[in-house]
């Protein structure tokens, strides 16, 4: 186990192309596909300017049960990069008192992901993870991505390249995606312990059925390409 007072790999902006947004409540939505989330963070600069405050953004038809949380200022920093919208460190002052956890607790939060993936797990999804898409699947269930990505390591790591392990280890996340996205109960969640409570719901260390269509997906793209 490691996390990030210790390892100092911080998994929500790390670098000027990745970044996450999964705590504002990305997942949070019914509608979790890449394409849905895709629109929805489009649209998160038309929102800062629309709402005051978080309260004002309201709209339980979509959202997966009526205690989650959707921040509407979170959107596209950058192209293909999550973030807040009214952080400091992107607006040049700091808004974020306009949202439900304001400025103390985000400063002061990490997700489960920081203490359950090691800093090689880190290291690698930041490097390589093909988009922000399945950056964010994995944080939002590490122990599945680590799962995918020592499967690939232990079974494939001798006998292929490097570009060909990536496409691995994305192409179990993007199956697992599917999985998640079939799943309609809570996907995110804020603590290590809520986490484990949950992960049996959907995290395919524990459903055979999910876990034998990523193994299938990767072993089947190996195959192809070899």
């Amino acid at each position: 186990m490691s996390g990030p007072l210790n390892d100092g790999i911080v998994l929500c902006q790390p670098d000027n192309i990745k970044g996450c947004s999964i705590c504002c409540g990305l997942f949070n939505f019914r509608d979790i596909s890449s394409g849905f989330l895709t629109e929805f963070l489009q649209q998160g600069n038309e929102r800062e300017k629309k709402f005051s405050d978080y309260n004002e953004y309201k709209d339980h038809s979509m959202i997966r049960d009526n205690f989650s949380h959707i921040c509407p200022f979170q959107g596209f920093l950058t192209e293909g990069k999550p973030g807040c919208l009214i952080h400091p460190l992107y607006s040049g002052a700091d808004g974020r008192g306009r949202s439900l956890f304001a400025s103390k607790i985000c400063d002061e939060f990490f997700c489960p992901a920081h203490s359950i993936l090691s800093g090689e797990e880190k290291l690698f999804l930041i490097k390589y993870a093909s988009d922000w898409y399945l950056y964010s699947v994995a944080i939002a269930d590490p122990e599945s991505y680590s799962l995918i990505y020592n499967y690939v390591l232990q079974k494939f790591s001798e006998e292929i390249s490097r570009e060909l392990f990536i496409y691995l280890v994305n192409t179990g996340l993007a199956a697992h995606a599917e999985n998640i996205s079939a799943y309609e109960g809570s996907i995110f969640c804020y603590s290590t312990p809520e986490y484990n409570i949950n992960k049996k719901n959907f995290c395919i260390r524990y459903l055979n059925k999910s876990r034998d269509l990523v193994v299938s997906r990767i072993d089947e793209s190996a195959l192809s390409v070899k």
